[in-house]
């Protein structure tokens, strides 16, 4: 049975893959896994890929969800966003990084932020 914080984050995503449908983002993979890490959301927009982290907070005791995107966790990714587009053979399509964070600002609301091209 998964755990709360696994729950809550099964639902964080659910909301980032609903938003970014809604934008016209198609979704290709979700929870890509490789020895560097793992891809949360991958899908393609406007002829990109886009490799979506997705960060979530249930309050602001943490700070905010974006602070855990550090340097080290963005070579990661990088990491393993390139393992992916070898794999797929697609390492001559364009690419960008974008983070998706889900923040509580007050009880019942929730703030949805798409920052796109992170650590580019």
């Amino acid at each position: 049975m998964p755990s709360e914080r696994q729950r809550f984050g099964a639902w964080a995503e659910q909301r980032a893959e609903d938003f970014l449908r809604r934008r016209g983002y198609r979704i290709l993979d979700r929870h890509v896994t490789s020895r560097y890490g793992e891809l949360d959301l991958v899908a393609e927009h406007d002829g990109l890929i886009v490799f979506i982290e997705v960060k979530a907070r249930r309050s602001a005791a943490m700070g905010q969800a974006i602070e855990s995107v550090t340097k080290k966790k963005l070579e990661s990714w990088q990491q393993a966003a390139e393992t992916y587009l070898q794999q797929k053979d697609w390492l001559e399509r364009p690419i960008r990084f974008d983070v998706i964070t889900l923040d509580h600002r007050r009880p019942g609301t929730l703030a949805i932020r798409h920052l796109k091209g992170i650590g580019e």
